[in-house]
């Protein structure tokens, strides 16, 4: 394999990605960091951002302590027509209340890539936030800015731009162009499970039928994309090697309105799935990282 050519790569989804900081605390933990390129979308992307300002915890008190308020997750109000979260709030949270070291992330990159994957409004394409060329928070909103649930999306340059999930929730694709040839990818479910729209069923009983049609095109994208990423990850281009950490079954946590006894068990879970990653693979990487 060949160095500086290894990428970590995240998944979204919303309050599932609880798994997520728990697999990142056991690789911070042992000081485990062999990546040249990191990229992620939604929630993923909020996990790297945890990750690259090495700021062990910060995730898992985030997605515990905030996303389960009543100021961020508000179901009566999207009943009356309003926003399922307000992400407005919880990202001035993040930049004035529990604030990340963000220099110090800047610094630890180095020459090293943090991308945020976002999804392009006016026709469902994704880009790609790069925290050098754009504000660090601005580009994790746009790359979480759930369709629906957050109606305005975030202004950039003339361009609205909503969740990465719906371009490329699972940007393999995207890693493997920017030249990675060994790919560790965090899932936010198992890695053979089909995307169940259960939810949108729930969904439409609490908004009603006209609302959710909106959101069908969108839900189609996101399952388009998750199809391509898991055929590429089942048969990848000969150069490349993909390490997938997944849950063994599907997670305890919604993407949202998940208790925090569910959430602490599936951080718990990320954990022990990290440690079990490192025991496995952990040297061998660090070993090709250095070559």
């Amino acid at each position: 394999m060949q160095a500086g050519k290894i990428a970590l790569v995240c998944e979204g989804g919303g309050q599932r990605g609880i798994f997520t900081a728990g697999v990142l605390d056991a690789f911070m933990a042992e000081s485990f960091d062999p990546f040249r390129l990191f990229i992620g979308s939604s929630a993923g992307a909020q996990n790297l951002s945890s990750f690259v300002c090495h700021s062990r915890g910060y995730a898992r008190e985030v997605i515990t302590g905030y996303t389960t308020r009543s100021d961020f997750f508000r179901p009566l109000r999207f009943a009356r027509g309003g926003d399922l979260v307000d992400l407005d709030w919880y990202f001035e949270v993040l930049r004035y209340e529990l604030p990340l070291d963000i220099h110090g992330g800047r610094r630890r990159l180095g020459e090293r890539e943090l991308l945020f994957c976002s999804t392009r409004a006016r026709d469902h394409r994704a880009h790609y936030f790069h925290p050098g060329s754009a504000d660090w928070l601005l580009g994790l909103k746009a790359s979480s800015a759930i369709p629906l649930f957050y109606r305005k999306g975030v202004e950039w340059q003339g361009e609205r731009y909503l969740d990465g999930g719906v371009a490329d929730a699972i940007p393999v694709r995207e890693a493997w162009l920017r030249g990675a040839s060994v790919l560790v990818v965090i899932r936010t479910q198992p890695a053979a499970q089909h995307m169940n729209l259960s939810w949108l069923r729930r969904l439409e009983a609490l908004a009603g039928k006209e609302r959710i049609g909106e959101l069908l095109a969108i839900v189609r994208a996101h399952q388009r994309c998750c199809y391509d990423a898991c055929r590429f990850m089942a048969q990848p281009p000969a150069s490349v090697k993909i390490f997938e950490i997944a849950p063994p079954a599907p997670l305890h946590s919604w993407v949202l309105g998940s208790g925090r006894v569910q959430l602490d068990q599936d951080y718990q879970l990320g954990v022990h799935c990290g440690q079990a990653f490192l025991l496995e693979h952990g040297e061998r990487l660090t070993q090709w990282a250095s070559c």
